[in-house]
């Protein structure tokens, strides 16, 4: 089984514009609304690839009917923890004749603590040996950064691999649960180690990743988005991973349907080179879709992915 764990998801407003000024009277043309939050992404692009999946976390009860009304038509299975009041909106600007997206984010309610302590009860009871965890996304006001390290010791108790994709502090505290998987770009990672951002050589980068492990990571992926990741293994084996070529149409869950295909790869006991073209090729079908791939269309993609061992 594998658990995807949102404690701070979304609704995602997408409005599609042919111009967008700040500070002006703007028009436009569609506008459509789409459940959103890492952990939910990971799990419905999971679900698409038929695993056996389980979407859980936070959400906030007023405005829960537009989650579990698309869980019930995907068919994705779920057990979320409900607070009062809405979960949050996003709102996504995107101006296509610029090719330009704009990103308005909610921060979220503040959460009653007793609600994280029913999660964690509920991970503790359900989990087995063998299963995967897979946390994602920010967290929402009032929740202590050690929630992912929390949530990872249970995991490590219970013999279930960690993957945690997230950042800024709760990163930082996770880190010391030892995930089995992060996926970090550059950014993040200069976030982490509080270093300047800017571009880094590969060797510079391979010192990074030492610094990641010194913290706790296991494996490490980091994303370079049109280049393509590198992966670099606790065994001490590094590969780069490629890209598959086509239009780019949504740039939003492309990196948390890399995690679902890596993810997807351990699950089915995949070897790691295959593993790698699924998470590479379920990041590229999101990218080339309105909004997250389904199997099709990642297996369309996997014999694009060059995975090459450096």
């Amino acid at each position: 089984m594998i658990y995807t764990i949102t404690l701070n998801p979304a609704l995602d407003h997408i409005i599609e514009t042919d111009g967008f000024n700040i500070g002006e009277t703007n028009y436009y043309n569609k506008d459509y609304v789409v459940i959103g939050g890492k952990g939910i992404n990971v799990s419905i692009v999971l679900n698409n690839l038929k695993a056996n999946v389980l979407s859980t976390g936070l959400m906030g009860k007023s405005n829960q009917h537009h989650f579990t009304n698309k869980f019930k038509e995907m068919l994705v299975k779920s057990h979320f923890f409900f607070y009062p009041g809405d979960t949050r909106t996003n709102f996504k600007i995107k101006n296509l004749k610029a090719k330009q997206e704009t990103e308005i984010n909610g921060q979220g309610s503040e959460i009653d603590f007793k609600l994280l302590t029913e999660l964690k009860q509920y991970l503790s009871a359900n989990l087995d040996a063998g299963d995967i965890v897979v946390a994602a996304g920010s967290i929402p006001k009032g929740t202590p950064i050690t929630i992912y390290q929390e949530i990872g010791e249970i995991a490590a108790d219970k013999q279930a691999l960690f993957i945690l994709d997230t950042s800024k502090e709760q990163m930082i505290a996770g880190l010391k649960s030892q995930p089995y998987l992060i996926k970090p770009n550059i950014e993040e990672i200069c976030e982490i180690l509080k270093m300047p951002f800017k571009k880094y050589s590969f060797e510079e980068t391979q010192t990074m990743v030492k610094q990641l492990r010194e913290l706790g990571a296991r494996n490490v992926l980091v994303s370079q988005g049109s280049q393509g990741s590198i992966f670099f293994g606790e065994n001490g084996d590094t590969y780069k991973v490629g890209v598959a070529q086509g239009t780019l149409v949504n740039s939003v869950g492309s990196g948390d349907s890399m995690i679902a295909g890596f993810t997807y790869g351990l699950y089915k006991q995949l070897d790691l080179k295959t593993t790698l073209q699924y998470g590479a090729a379920a990041g590229a079908a999101t990218a080339f879709t309105q909004w997250l791939a389904d199997r099709n269309e990642i297996e369309k993609l996997i014999k694009e992915i060059s995975v090459e061992k450096l």
